[in-house]
């Protein structure tokens, strides 16, 4: 799977901007639509967050924890290990109206939709598999 499969539909890239709660200025993605009662685990990567600052604060992003995270669910389920490119630089804002455009496919997706969106993106269907 290529490196630019850790790949984007609202903005431009891996940046963990899903991640971002709502602020005075932006609403966030984690209630949009395609997100919401479907993207889980946030408390999960706050927690891994939390414990990798204490070894090395400011380092990791949360974007490069979802990538490895993403990964290791991967290799744990019996799919492909590959390796993960570290550097991803954290969103400061995320878009609750990008996430609502239609372009983030909902749970309720059909295959033949998913594997159109994903190829629409230039990912293939191994990809989108190892990426779901």
């Amino acid at each position: 799977m290529a490196e630019e499969s850790y790949y984007f539909f609202t903005q431009k890239g891996c940046d963990g901007s899903i991640l971002l709660d709502d602020t005075s200025s932006f609403t966030g993605e984690k209630t949009a639509r395609p997100n919401n009662n479907s993207a889980r685990g946030f408390d999960v990567v706050d927690r891994i967050k939390a414990k990798v600052e204490q070894v090395c604060p400011a380092v990791v992003s949360c974007a490069d924890i979802l990538a490895i995270a993403a990964r290791d669910s991967v290799a744990i389920l019996g799919g492909p290990n590959y390796k993960v490119k570290l550097g991803r630089r954290d969103s400061k804002t995320a878009s609750f109206s990008a996430a609502n455009s239609g372009v983030i496919p909902p749970p309720t997706s059909t295959l033949s939709n998913l594997i159109n969106r994903f190829r629409n993106k230039g990912l293939s269907e191994k990809d989108m598999v190892a990426l779901s």
